[in-house]
């Protein structure tokens, strides 16, 4: 003997949902949502020569928002490295190390995170949620 449940009007609800994750409305809330995250990870980028800062970039791929960096070293600064670095990260296991540069040897621990790509997410959860917001209404 099976147990049987029969929801009415679920069909409807599924296609409401359906069209709330497609279309304009969500690539528009998604492409508001990560400028916000985008400007903010700008704004607290370290600088040095002004490469990292000028790569960042957001961008809408599919049901997703992209905000990120194609500079090598920006996920060094984002978590550290050795032992100064943030220690969930697997690069950052090495006590100390050394390497050649300019006809010099440099010994070092690390450098120490500089984040700006998580805090900005973190810290702008109610105006992500208001770009969400904006771009639904009718």
């Amino acid at each position: 003997m099976g147990i049987q449940i029969s929801i009415d009007g679920l069909d409807g609800v599924m296609n409401s949902l359906q069209k709330l994750v497609s279309g304009d409305k969500l690539q528009n809330a998604l492409a508001a949502a990560g400028e916000v995250v985008r400007a903010d990870a700008v704004d607290n980028c370290p600088v040095d020569t002004g490469r990292l800062k000028g790569s960042i970039t957001s961008a809408v791929e599919g049901n997703s928002a992209v905000i990120g960096t194609n500079v090598e070293y920006g996920i060094y600064v984002e978590f550290g490295t050795g032992s100064k670095g943030d220690k969930s990260v697997a690069h950052t296991t090495k006590k100390t190390w050394t390497y050649y540069s300019g006809g010099r040897f440099y010994t070092t621990s690390g450098q120490a995170a500089q984040p700006f790509l998580v805090p900005a997410l973190k810290n702008n959860v109610p105006k992500i949620i208001e770009a969400f917001r904006n771009a639904y209404k009718n």
